[in-house]
């Protein structure tokens, strides 16, 4: 292998034969220059993919990030397959080098996201998260920039997202993104901040995760007969519970051309009236 450009003392671009690839090392391209021999033994990662796509954005990414964010997210990436015993695609660096990028240009001017599903990612892929909160600590080491918790949280999903070793990955992220969006409506249309601390928020998660995923698999009008006359007694008993329950249904339809059943119409108003019965009694 050759040097072929130097980003920095321990990043640089090789080639092998006709191949390009990006190698990572502790000193690996220090007083390297073009065309130079590369000692193996300081090469740790190599990112080495065979289509011209992953090139053709990476060149893009050096153009306008510091090579420093290559080195981070390469050490990140490291650190991640290690603890959750697994390997991600190659399309991971590019993603997390301009993620990170982007999130300290973010911390610096003051602007934070707030991650509207960081506790369903936290209970529901809690090994990620425990990576993600271990790639907070290698930024805070090497670029002296303590990002907030929710920053874990959009790690874990790039982490799910870029697994190789589990195909339903990008199943569970739709899943996950489907909850938090529906999340977000029920606070919006109910002017309400829910508290992930309670019993009703943590049923109403575990019946929204059931639903994503019959919604997901095209399974949400398969329950049988739906119940017309308790769907009409509930309409009139809950109204507020069921124009947010509209709202969702809408949003579902909308997104994914997927029509809830009256029957997955009042199974959601009744866990939007126990999380409004919940608010209310500790209002009284």
């Amino acid at each position: 292998m050759k040097v072929k450009q130097v980003f920095n003392n321990n990043v640089l671009l090789a080639t092998q034969g006709e191949q390009e690839v990006v190698l990572v090392g502790r000193g690996i391209g220090f007083k390297k220059k073009a065309g130079m021999p590369i000692e193996r033994d300081r090469i740790s990662q190599v990112f080495a993919p065979t289509d011209d796509k992953w090139f053709t954005l990476f060149h893009d990414l050096v153009q306008s990030i510091s090579p420093e964010y290559l080195e981070l997210s390469a050490r990140i990436i490291q650190q991640a397959e290690k603890m959750l015993n697994t390997k991600f695609n190659d399309y991971l660096l590019i993603s997390l080098t301009d993620h990170l990028d982007f999130a300290v240009t973010r911390y610096k001017q003051g602007m934070q996201i707030h991650n509207e599903i960081l506790w369903e990612i936290k209970n529901y892929y809690p090994g990620e998260y425990q990576a993600a909160v271990e790639a907070l600590q290698i930024v805070k080491q090497q670029l002296e920039v303590e990002l907030p918790e929710d920053e874990a949280g959009f790690i874990a999903i790039k982490f799910l997202e870029s697994s190789v070793d589990h195909p339903q990955s990008s199943e569970t992220v739709k899943m996950t993104r489907l909850i938090g969006d529906i999340v977000q409506i029920v606070q919006y249309q109910l002017q309400i901040k829910l508290d992930p601390d309670t019993m009703s928020y943590r049923r109403f998660l575990v019946h929204l995760r059931f639903l994503a995923e019959r919604v997901l698999q095209k399974k949400v009008n398969e329950a049988g007969s739906d119940d017309e006359f308790l769907f009409q007694h509930l309409v009139q008993k809950y109204p507020t519970s069921y124009e947010c329950t509209k709202k969702v249904a809408a949003f579902i339809s909308k997104k994914l051309q997927i029509e809830l059943s009256i029957n997955e119409q009042i199974y959601l108003t009744m866990h939007v009236q126990r999380i409004l019965d919940d608010v209310n009694k500790k209002t009284e």
